[in-house]
């Protein structure tokens, strides 16, 4: 196991509730292990250079304070997953895992719904807050 992996799992063992990694030039795709951090309550992953498919289902992502995303242009977000209409600050996936263009977006948004959506998707700086009622 390389030093970095090891590193990794510290995190994942610590229990961390905040977690930034943010501007950091980070590459590769977004490790799974950070999915099973159920303490997590800020994940702020924006801007490097991740790619790939967004390993987050909505459940993990609804019980985050904080999730940033943008500023990772080849990361994208499973649609089966989360819903055509998320607003996450990366595109939605193509069939093949890689991001949609806008216009793509927008018209795979426009075919599974009437609603019309801006397809605000491309935000550097999506920031989730929960409201308490």
């Amino acid at each position: 196991m390389d030093k970095e992996k090891q590193e990794c799992e510290k995190l994942y063992q610590k229990g961390y509730t905040h977690l930034d990694l943010a501007f950091n030039k980070l590459n590769g795709t977004i490790p799974n292990f950070i999915r099973d951090m159920k303490k997590l309550k800020y994940l702020n992953l924006q801007s490097n250079n991740f790619h790939g498919v967004l390993p987050f289902n909505a459940t993990f992502i609804k019980g985050l304070e904080v999730f940033k995303v943008g500023g990772n242009s080849n990361l994208c977000y499973n649609q089966t997953i989360l819903g055509s209409k998320v607003k996450i600050g990366v595109a939605p996936c193509d069939k093949h895992g890689l991001p949609m263009s806008p216009a793509a977006a927008k018209a795979s948004l426009s075919n599974d719904s009437s609603d019309s959506d801006d397809g605000d998707y491309d935000d550097d700086n999506v920031e989730k807050k929960k409201h308490h009622n």
